[in-house]
């Protein structure tokens, strides 16, 4: 790992290959191929069968560091996400979900920066914001904790997501949508490779460059691309013995919640706007804010989140957070997951018991 000094963001996201269920899809534009996966990044089986695919590349973090040239920095494209249709829950629905079993945790201030444990930004009140914005105040929470994601999916296609730094006993997890880090069948062949993190980032400067050394998702996700499990975490290496949660902060998590309706931040970056395909500054960390709802992607299934925002591709992995104190910390309850193609609403999967799976596995690696 890498430690530069802080500075802003660059923003984007992507995915590889197109992963497509319950009416719900998720594609990407195809950018540079990259040569074809060597044996030492192939990828390893998760042994404890507990419904969970466990990714882990043989590559060495010097070598990934070496291949993100700036060249393929700019090569990298944003998520496209099609026809995503959701419908509003009905409040009989509402009135009927149970809390699963979840798991909750504290967020953390960074622990080298004077500057960052005093710090305080003006986002405990929730206004609602439905054209995203962009977040200007950096080198501290939130922005500190949230940065891009780096890859190449398993079509070797170059690609950016967005990914936030959780609070873990590991203090190196951070937590992204599924479709960020595997693309959505194949099992772990469709794990994706040279996976790089680089927390509070703008053009080509970060908080460290950070490489991935295991990557975990839901198995309804690695085989079938389905929606609901659309949730998975990874966990970078170690810098001079500390994780990354030392040198960032983490965010909170509350996992496993009753409710649909929530005053809530999405941070994430876009590189273009949905519905009306508007072009975005890519370069800045934007964010929407106001109440959550209750949403279905089939008549029959789970209930999940929906938000009023134009955050468009790009915005994938992104947080949304609950809770956002005058400190910049918050709890995470849900990711950019899929976008509508006709309004300017975006979608999370429900965090509960299948998501708690997941971070649990993580942290514990």
């Amino acid at each position: 790992m890498r430690l530069s000094s802080p500075r802003l963001m660059l923003a984007g996201a992507a995915v590889g290959a197109v992963a497509v269920a319950s009416g719900v899809a998720v594609a990407a534009t195809s950018g540079p191929s990259t040569p074809a996966r060597p044996a030492s990044a192939r990828l390893a089986a998760d042994p404890a069968g507990d419904g969970l695919e466990v990714g882990r590349p043989g590559e060495a973090p010097a070598d990934v560091e070496k291949f993100w040239t700036p060249a393929r920095i700019k090569a990298a494209k944003p998520l496209t996400p099609q026809a995503a249709k959701a419908g509003r829950a009905s409040a009989p629905q509402l009135a009927a979900l149970a809390a699963e079993p979840g798991a909750k945790g504290d967020p953390t201030l960074p622990e080298d920066s004077p500057d960052a444990l005093s710090s305080r930004v003006s986002a405990a009140s929730v206004k609602t914001v439905k054209t995203a914005r962009q977040w200007t105040r950096h080198k501290k929470p939130p922005a500190r904790t949230i940065g891009k994601l780096f890859g190449v999916d398993s079509q070797n296609r170059l690609y950016t997501c967005s990914a936030t730094v959780i609070s873990s006993r590991n203090k190196r997890t951070v937590w992204t949508a599924g479709h960020c880090v595997h693309s959505g069948h194949g099992g772990t062949a469709g794990f994706s490779r040279k996976l790089t993190f680089r927390p509070d980032y703008i053009n080509g400067k970060s908080y460290g460059t950070w490489t991935a050394d295991y990557m975990v998702v839901d198995k309804r996700w690695a085989n079938g691309a389905d929606p609901s499990y659309d949730v998975a975490a990874f966990t970078v290496r170690k810098y001079r013995g500390k994780g990354i949660q030392y040198y960032t902060g983490s965010q909170g998590y509350n996992f496993g919640y009753k409710k649909r309706s929530y005053p809530m931040y999405a941070f994430g970056y876009p590189a273009r706007a949905l519905p009306s395909k508007k072009p975005m500054n890519s370069n800045r960390l934007w964010y929407c804010s106001g109440k959550t709802y209750g949403i279905r992607y089939t008549a029959g299934g789970p209930v999940h989140l929906g938000m009023d925002c134009t955050m468009g591709n790009g915005a994938s992995g992104g947080p949304w957070l609950y809770g956002l104190k005058s400190n910049g910390l918050g709890r995470i309850v849900g990711v950019n997951s899929m976008h509508s193609d006709r309004k300017a609403e975006m979608y999370s999967p429900y965090h509960g018991s299948a998501a708690a799976a997941v971070y649990r596995k993580a942290a514990a690696l």
